[in-house]
């Protein structure tokens, strides 16, 4: 009798035990977008995800993916796949010149239903590299062959365009320059443009527009830039008492170094030149190439 009151106590503890155990965590994948690289995740029970929180997505207590929160609602959060996981598969393989390891990779893509886990809360770096080692030994005809191959995730952080509206002087021609970055690095300028050059008796005026292309140093607008464009002038020509006037092509070429006051505001600095392959029957001697001096101010948006 007192053995079968100890059973009914000790199972009564037991369950009183698991009923103050806290809530099993959990966050899963609901829909995924492989084109745009973004999925859309539940919240975690014991905390909502905010923006920039770090995850990564996981399927048999492995992760196959990493990103962060770029958007949160009431119900769900939407993470930026930054990075997927390699897999790498060997197989013994022969022909006719021996035998050999050959190696398969694979890049899991998230699903509906993975799970979710948190990696860093609002980290202010990104998520941090995740490698491990995968060794396989292979035995042939007697030599034994080891191969290094690495299942690892890479970090690339996701591009995000911007743009740039800035106005100045080229030499002391007045300009307007709009940018729009098309990777990290570079971007595409729309740049109107207004002449009037002297050349000895004479001038050469009027008002052309270009199109460029920037390679900056240091990404988003920033650092050091490489400029080179392609540009069409409608000029008017006057030498004396002979005067003339059409359509000419240029192309220019520019280095200099674009500052970032704050977020928006910033300034260009640079020196360079144009060609304008242009033709009169004025006598003006003009050899088509013009300097340039770049100054100018900048606001990103």
């Amino acid at each position: 009798m007192k053995k079968g009151i100890l059973i009914v106590a000790a199972l009564l503890w037991a369950t009183d035990l698991k009923a103050e155990e806290p809530a099993q965590t959990f966050s899963e994948v609901v829909s995924v977008n492989l084109k745009e690289k973004v999925i859309r995740v539940t919240h975690d029970n014991s905390s909502r995800w905010t923006l920039d929180d770090s995850v990564c997505i996981t399927r048999d207590k492995k992760d196959i993916a990493c990103g962060i929160v770029i958007a949160t609602d009431n119900e769900l959060a939407t993470v930026q796949i930054l990075s997927q996981s390699e897999n790498v598969s060997t197989d013994n393989a022969s022909d006719s010149a021996g035998d050999y390891v050959q190696l398969t990779f694979e890049f899991p893509n998230p699903q509906k239903g993975d799970s979710v886990r948190l990696i860093d809360k609002s980290p202010s770096i990104g998520i941090r590299e995740i490698a491990s080692e995968l060794k396989a030994e292979k035995e042939f005809g007697g030599k034994q062959i080891i191969t290094n191959v690495y299942d690892h995730l890479t970090l690339q952080p996701p591009f995000m365009p911007e743009s740039n509206l800035s106005g100045g002087v080229n030499l002391i021609f007045p300009t307007l320059e709009y940018q729009q970055t098309i990777s990290d690095y570079s971007a595409i300028g729309v740049m109107p443009i207004f002449m009037n050059y002297s050349v000895g008796d004479g001038a050469v005026k009027g008002t052309g527009c270009f199109v460029n292309y920037h390679h900056y140093s240091d990404g988003n607008l920033n650092g050091y830039w490489v400029k080179a464009g392609l540009g069409l002038y409608g000029l008017s020509y006057s030498y004396q008492s002979a005067e003339d006037s059409g359509i000419a092509p240029a192309i220019s070429a520019s280095f200099g170094k674009r500052i970032f006051k704050n977020e928006n505001l910033n300034f260009g600095f640079g020196a360079g030149a144009q060609y304008i392959f242009a033709k009169t029957n004025t006598g003006l001697s003009f050899g088509g190439f013009i300097p340039s001096i770049i100054v100018d101010v900048g606001f990103a948006f």
